[in-house]
């Protein structure tokens, strides 16, 4: 059953949700969980359970913490709700109630900063005899005599660990305050648009397939990380695999897959054939390897290849004009050494090591999306028949 308390809200045409999201992602540990929409609009997952469960709140046209809001109470009888039904355990979840912008807050304050039984039970005796002054029921009245006739035992927990939080006037100054240590400001804008989507999309990709709306930290900030470095970074990218031994190398040969035989079809030596394996071989663990660590992000691998392919297209048509004279096996070893031989474009503004760019080329070879014989696909094809 989902719990209740999951009602989605906007903040200045974006979703206040995600961008909270992304802010618990940003601060939680890296074995934590974050969640959208799961136990509350937003929360915060460990082992052992919910740690934290929020309630987002925009203020844009309304005070959602004046005394008889309604959002404010109908947020502790949903809480209360929650915890009955086992979704939430009072004496180990922090209740968060985020408000932005900043609203005058008086009851709502009072029962933030209450923090033994004595104090909640001075506050809840105020808020009774006011209600008690009142000519007629507020609008609240169902949720808030929710909470006053609740179990004494489960309010003192809940509030005890109940906070406002009601110090933003916009939801991303908490997040550009975390950021602004390690980044530039002109990276800042990027990374928060990057970060508020990345989280929206994970989101929706889980709503989507089924499953729990959940966001492991560790994964997304790998992610996130990969973005940072792809656009605040300005270094060379260094190879992270060791290159392979002879015997590695000459087993990939004699297996032959299609990136060798692209180059058997060319009549290319065995030196050249063992180089492509070796090439491609650390090619595709730097690719697993950057990817995995954040080190690259991961569309800008795909945006080189894109690259390499528009250049072996160019020359292939190239060659195919000034060298009609050789033969097509002749043109096809001209065209891989002209592409393999070229100065290697760098990789999200860095320079890549020198079995990248080649290594590279085979790996698009040996997805048959490139090949040096002009005719490559139709010969493999026979081949393979």
């Amino acid at each position: 059953m989902k719990a209740k308390g999951s009602a989605p809200g906007q903040y200045l045409g974006f979703a206040l949700q995600p961008v909270r999201v992304f802010h618990y992602l940003l601060k939680c540990g890296p074995d934590d969980f974050v969640g959208h929409e799961h136990v509350d609009d937003v929360s915060v997952h460990t082992g052992d359970g919910v740690r934290l469960a929020e309630q987002c709140k925009s203020a844009l046209s309304q005070n959602p913490v004046s005394n008889w809001a309604v959002d404010f109470w109908k947020t502790f009888a949903n809480w209360l709700d929650n915890i009955e039904a086992g979704h939430l355990e009072p004496e180990q979840t922090q209740f968060r109630l985020y408000v932005t912008p900043v609203k005058r807050a008086d009851l709502s304050q009072k029962l933030s900063d209450a923090v033994s039984d004595d104090e909640i039970r001075s506050v809840l005796k105020d808020v009774e005899k006011r209600r008690a002054k009142k000519k007629a029921a507020p609008e609240c009245d169902p949720y808030l005599q929710r909470v006053l006739t609740a179990d004494t035992a489960t309010l003192s927990a809940l509030f005890r660990n109940y906070r406002l939080i009601n110090t933003d006037d916009c939801p991303l100054a908490p997040i550009e305050g975390f950021l602004g240590a390690t980044l530039k400001p002109d990276v800042m804008t990027a990374a928060c648009k990057f970060g508020i989507g990345d989280a929206k999309r994970r989101i929706d990709d889980a709503i989507r397939r089924g499953e729990s709306s959940l966001i492991n930290v560790a994964e997304f900030r790998k992610h996130f990380q990969a973005f940072i470095k792809a656009h605040d970074s300005e270094r060379f990218l260094h190879s992270l695999s060791d290159a392979p031994t002879d015997e590695v190398v000459q087993e990939t040969v004699a297996r032959a897959p299609r990136f060798v035989r692209q180059l058997d079809i060319v009549d290319a030596d065995i030196e050249t054939k063992s180089r492509a394996a070796s090439d491609f071989l650390r090619t595709a663990s730097d690719r697993t390897r950057w990817a995995e660590e954040g080190i690259v992000f991961e569309e800008s691998m795909d945006a080189y290849d894109d690259g390499l392919m528009r250049r072996h297209h160019n020359l292939r048509d190239e060659l195919g004009i000034t060298q009609k004279g050789l033969s097509d096996k002749e043109r096809g070893r001209l065209l891989y050494v002209r592409c393999c031989d070229a100065v290697p474009p760098p990789l999200e503004d860095r320079v890549v090591p020198i079995h990248f760019m080649p290594g590279s080329l085979n790996s698009m070879a040996d997805r048959n999306l490139i090949g040096w014989h002009p005719n490559y696909e139709t010969v493999l094809g026979e081949e393979d028949e």
